[in-house]
């Protein structure tokens, strides 16, 4: 009924929410200046679509009242419990108003600004399907952006997009459209986390112009890889290799890649807050983790990269995880769960790969220990030009 009564707008601005009250307040406020500033002329509603929260986070955006005549409508999505269903209802009720443009920002953002609403919205109200972000992080925030979303995403569809997976993105009318018709929303993976990355490989899959939008830095809420992140990891990486599945005949036939047009704009930045990476918490559920998946491994990879990881264990005083073998395990369990139809050992593939995964993670930070930002950022391009030269291994075995 709210929405009927607006009858049909531009421009949406949909923040998916779960106990974030200590923060919603300012993203909309920066959001609801950014419209004000940047687009005073279009109609504009900002839908926080929430999961449920304990902590007053709709009590909070029910008192919001902006300088500015911004319509906000606070609402609790049904279905599936994630990130994905949150957006699904926006993107539906983006549809149902007949607007031209989606922004979808994260609600723990504390470093959001009003120029990222010009930044994300304006290209997508003149064509492009996709605006992903571009920002400056901490070397260990992002992980499974680095080394698993960035690299295999570049390497299948020859587009260097940095953030895959940042959460804060661009999307035109179409390209919603778009995602809303896919058949993937009936995995476990997209009405969840997954959701990021099926946004911008479907773009890609389906042929839209992606570009990318410099933000500044990200500061939100981090979390130590080595404690936490396990449920997002299988849901990112089975939406990606879902995603893999569906656009085989698009991505088989890329080489090489290309960086996509980046849109600047003068930013006010911050520096992002350090992030906290426990190495031996980290390399102990490896080495663990390797033992309980010794079958698993001896299935999906083939002898010689299995001998080469066994004997990674045994080196004395440093522990490295070469780039070779990390790309050719996710290529291999890529072509694993293509050819697994069985939900349960899918999830155990995905469970498999994401023990690889933290013994890539620790190998890097042992490497970079005492590398700055920059320095720590052309290893992880040196990890991704990997990704592209072993390319032909995923051809051959998928």
């Amino acid at each position: 009924m709210r929405l009927k009564s607006l009858g049909s707008v531009d421009i949406v601005i949909g923040i998916p929410s779960y106990n974030c009250a200590h923060t919603i307040n300012y993203v909309i406020y920066q959001t609801a200046k950014g419209l004000a500033e940047f687009f005073p002329d279009r109609n504009a509603v900002i839908i926080v679509s929430d999961g449920g929260s304990s902590d007053g986070t709709l009590d909070v955006v029910k008192s919001i009242k902006a300088p500015w005549e911004t319509e906000i409508i606070p609402t609790k999505y049904v279905g599936t419990s994630g990130k994905g269903t949150a957006l699904r209802a926006v993107f539906e009720a983006m549809i149902y108003l007949d607007a031209q443009a989606v922004m979808v920002v994260d609600s723990d953002l504390r470093s959001i600004v009003p120029q990222w609403v010009e930044l994300l919205v304006a290209p997508t109200l003149k064509g492009t399907g996709l605006v992903t972000p571009l920002y400056t992080r901490h070397k260990y925030d992002g992980t499974i952006t680095n080394f698993l979303c960035y690299p295999f995403t570049r390497a299948l569809y020859g587009k260097r997009i940095r953030q895959p997976i940042g959460g804060d993105f661009g999307v035109s009318r179409s390209l919603v459209e778009t995602l809303l018709s896919s058949s993937l929303w009936s995995t476990p993976y997209i009405p969840r986390f997954g959701i990021d990355i099926f946004e911008t490989q479907t773009a890609l899959g389906e042929g839209f112009e992606v570009k990318q939008a410099f933000l500044g830095s990200k500061v939100h809420e981090t979390k130590d890889p080595s404690k936490q992140l396990a449920s997002m990891f299988q849901e990112v990486a089975g939406a990606m290799l879902s995603c893999t599945e569906v656009y085989e005949n698009t991505w088989r036939y890329i080489q090489g890649s290309e960086s996509p047009e980046v849109i600047e704009r003068s930013v006010p930045t911050i520096a992002p807050e350090e992030v906290q990476v426990d190495f031996k918490k980290l390399f102990q559920g490896y080495t663990a983790g390797f033992q309980i998946f010794r079958s698993t491994y001896k299935k999906v990879l083939d002898l010689e990269l299995l001998h080469n990881l066994k004997v990674l264990h045994v080196k004395e005083g440093y522990f490295e995880f070469p780039t070779e073998y990390w790309a050719k395990c996710v290529y291999s369990f890529a072509t694993a769960f293509n050819k697994e139809t069985n939900s349960e050992e899918r999830n155990n593939l995905l469970e498999a790969l994401r023990i690889l995964w933290r013994g890539k993670l620790a190998s890097f930070v042992l490497e970079t220990v005492e590398f700055d930002a920059e320095e720590a950022e052309r290893e992880i391009e040196k990890e991704a030009n990997v990704f592209e030269e072993l390319k032909t291994y995923l051809l051959d075995v998928y």
